[in-house]
């Protein structure tokens, strides 16, 4: 008799847990981040700033993944290429892993 559902090991609960909870990590890093970024800029005109902080607001990780890459964040670039890229590439790859061991 086969049992209903097997304890799973330690990669198995590791790759859930970070899978689960990297979306918000990033959500509570970026989005905040765009926000001070965007309200210490003055080139910016105010309706500019109005749908960029929408956006932000709206869609917390497209909008503000949206605004350190296309809206020319004046964080320093590797800043940017380490959160916004690096958390990509950390959700991208907790979700091939995840796919590929059947968790």
């Amino acid at each position: 008799m086969e049992k209903a559902f097997d304890n799973p090991g330690f990669i198995q609960l590791l790759l859930n847990f970070y899978g689960y909870y990297v979306p918000f990590i990033l959500l509570a890093v970026w989005a905040p981040l765009a926000l001070y970024d965007l309200a210490r800029r003055e080139d910016v005109e105010a309706k500019t700033g109005a749908l960029w902080v929408g956006a932000i607001v709206a869609l917390p990780l497209v909008g503000a993944g949206a605004y350190h890459l296309a809206g020319k964040s004046k964080l320093p670039s590797w800043v940017r290429n380490y959160l916004v890229i690096g958390g990509i590439v950390l959700l991208l790859l907790l979700v091939a892993i995840s796919s590929i061991s059947g968790t």
